[in-house]
């Protein structure tokens, strides 16, 4: 797993519109697992530019398109059974719709908008140049537009920024064209930690799978299956979502789910379990709405047999 740039991380979820895909299928369980809902997901789109894949922004595709315009923050840890990493992580990207990036015809994203100066909270978001990144290439000197991003690594600490819980957010921008100054803000949950099963276990798809954590869960909690190729601009490749509808701090994930899994070449599989705060809102002067997110996220591997 890479730890620098985009660590498993730095990359993935189509923040694009241009994917003619079906909506996700949702698997019909049995009335003791109502509290859950699941949902197959339709393939990625491998020609769409990505900003940050799902293991980091905890944001799926159908939500990057309904939101053109992302505030994030994030505390991530990842175990892939032998190695271990945790950063926290924020970004402030409005995509400009009325830019569209074009390839061979067909729309693979749009220019991020510059807004001035970007803070969360007292800490300067670094505007950076976004590559063109896709699942299967990567042209850094193709430019997509601005984006502001901040990580706090365990070996690379940023003063005053680190994730935490409870913490109100406060994303402040400068505004710059027609997009006004503006400052939007959310309330982190607690962080949550997988307590079982452990990274790197052996689990069967014709066992239910017995899922604990710690920390109180957020408004909205997830766990999202993907698929895992270290070898990838995109490691990861969201499959399965499952949406906890009740329950605090358990769930049982039926074999049903697991079996509905598309098989891979070694049966590795990438558990990502996300507790957020989410709001929807506005900046004046950008036409699209914001989705404002603060998000603890726990992804382990697991191998599934």
């Amino acid at each position: 797993m890479r730890r620098s740039g985009f660590m498993l991380a730095f990359v993935a979820l189509l923040c694009l519109v241009g994917c003619q895909e079906q909506s996700p299928v949702e698997l019909t369980l049995d009335q003791s697992t109502a509290a859950l809902e699941v949902k197959v997901l339709p393939a990625i789109d491998s020609t769409l530019i990505v900003d940050a894949s799902v293991d980091t922004s905890g944001v799926m595709q159908w939500e990057e398109q309904l939101y053109p315009a992302t505030f994030l923050v994030n505390g991530v840890k990842t175990e892939l059974g032998g190695s271990r990493s945790a950063f926290s992580y924020s970004r402030v990207l409005l995509n400009d719709k009325r830019n569209p990036i074009r390839e061979l015809g067909k729309v693979i994203g749009y220019l991020g908008l510059d807004v001035g100066t970007a803070k969360v909270n007292t800490v300067d978001l670094r505007k950076t140049f976004r590559p063109y990144r896709t699942w299967s290439s990567f042209s850094p000197n193709f430019n997509a537009g601005s984006a502001y991003t901040l990580v706090d690594q365990d070996n690379h600490s940023i003063p005053n920024f680190a994730y935490a819980a409870s913490q109100r957010y406060r994303f402040v921008a400068d505004g710059r064209g027609s997009v006004s100054p503006f400052e939007l803000a959310i309330t982190s949950p607690e962080e949550i930690t997988v307590l079982e099963p452990k990274a790197g276990s052996v689990v069967f798809r014709g066992d239910n799978l017995q899922v604990r954590w710690s920390g109180r869960s957020g408004d909205s909690f997830r766990v999202l299956i993907s698929s895992f190729d270290a070898r990838s601009n995109v490691p990861v490749k969201p499959l399965l979502q499952v949406e906890v509808k009740e329950g605090s701090n358990s769930i049982v994930l039926p074999s049903k789910v697991l079996r509905s899994l598309q098989a891979n070449s070694d049966g590795r599989y990438l558990f990502s379990f996300i507790s957020m705060n989410r709001s929807v809102a506005s900046v004046p002067g950008y036409s699209g709405q914001v989705l404002v997110q603060a998000a603890s996220i726990h992804n382990i591997q697991l191998w599934v047999k």
